[in-house]
């Protein structure tokens, strides 16, 4: 990266780090974890639960394992007649099923622990003899998926941070042509050099605010136990390390290609006023990418991922997994690769001047264009 880029990149960054906005924004989205934890009711409250079928003896001994795996996850529950269920019913004289229904509060381990709490009560209290089996069965869940519901947000975040992200790099080159400081640039650097330079420090901006906010999300994840509710759930899946990796490199070549676009735009305006009314198109295509990603079924109109405007959104909203990581990497190379085409078409915009009509421009002499 040769020096002009790194200074016109410094430059942009430090410009809107000392804004107000920026640390308004780096704020959102802790603040707003905080408070979907706190409305949530966290982890302090005591929590009913209602045991239903076996006998008595066989629901104290149920009560009892469940004070003892809640415990271990910090959870307080209440028993009476309404809250989460859980059924317990004798298949045979040794042998006992249990079904948690949807939304119980307990994470998978401790719901197992708990059969094996119950094991270990009913064999102290039974004569010597074959040892109680206690089986858990799977209750059809209606809960909300909380994968799904982290790769909602996360497309989510990638759709705020792009849609400021590239009002700035708009502004960023109009800036320069209101001020006439565009023609002191090319006098020092090259075309291409302004137009990475721009990208590079308004990347970092937004890059920094996304950081904050996918670091908050799984920060917060780690003092919350397993199976606290949904939005801790969901918090979780932010502080899986190859989601955060994965998450990062859709988010840069997002950037790259709205980023080279909304630079193409710039380009060809004369002032903030026109730059604005040229982008429109963009941020409207940016706008019902968010919808089809987020009304899309997982599985339906798979096609669309191959639009590179569509791609990272399709890929941050459907699952790991669903799309082959062949099939990722082809799809973002692509994009990376459109990006590096409208970066060298906004590089020779900014060299020829505003305005479209400057590229279709003939000599009367020449019988080709001028570019």
């Amino acid at each position: 990266m040769t020096r002009p880029v790194l200074l016109i990149a410094g430059r942009e960054f430090r410009t809107y780090v000392a804004t107000l906005s920026f640390w308004l924004s780096l704020a959102i989205a802790p603040l707003a974890a905080g408070a979907a934890l706190f409305l949530s009711g966290g982890h302090s409250q005591a929590l009913p639960v209602s045991i239903h079928g076996g006998d008595i003896a066989l629901a104290r001994l149920a009560q009892s394992a469940l004070e003892e795996a809640g415990r271990l996850e910090d959870r307080r529950f209440v028993f009476g007649p309404q809250g989460a269920e859980l059924v317990l019913s004798r298949q045979g004289p040794k042998e006992v099923v249990m079904t948690f229904g949807d939304g119980f509060p307990l994470s998978p381990q401790a719901r197992t622990m708990v059969g094996h709490l119950i094991e270990r009560d009913m064999a102290r209290a039974d004569a010597p003899g074959t040892p109680l089996v206690v089986r858990e069965t799977a209750a059809g869940s209606t809960a909300p998926d909380a994968a799904k519901l982290s790769r909602l947000a996360a497309m989510t975040m990638l759709w705020l941070t792009l849609t400021g992200s590239l009002g700035m790099l708009l502004q960023a080159i109009a800036r320069e042509r209101a001020n006439r400081a565009l023609e002191s640039l090319l006098a020092s650097a090259q075309g291409w050099e302004i137009v990475a330079g721009k990208l590079v420090g308004v990347g970092a901006v937004s890059l920094l605010i996304l950081t904050a906010w996918l670091g908050s999300a799984a920060l917060i994840s780690l003092f919350v136990p397993s199976g606290a509710g949904v939005v801790p759930a969901v918090l979780a899946e932010f502080a899986r390390p190859l989601t955060l990796l994965r998450d990062t490199a859709i988010y840069l070549c997002a950037f790259c290609f709205y980023g080279a676009a909304t630079l193409v735009l710039g380009a060809v305006a004369r002032d903030g006023a026109s730059a604005q009314n040229v982008a429109r198109p963009l941020f409207l295509v940016l706008l019902a990418a968010f919808f089809v990603a987020l009304a899309a079924p997982a599985g339906a109109f798979s096609w669309l991922v191959y639009l590179p405007p569509l791609t990272p959104f399709l890929l941050l909203v459907n699952i790991p997994g669903t799309v082959s990581l062949m099939s990722q990497a082809i799809l973002l190379c692509v994009s990376l690769l459109a990006s590096a085409a409208m970066v060298s078409v906004a590089a020779r915009l900014l060299s020829v001047g505003p305005g479209i009509h400057h590229i279709f421009r003939r000599d009367p002499g020449q019988s080709q264009p001028l570019v």
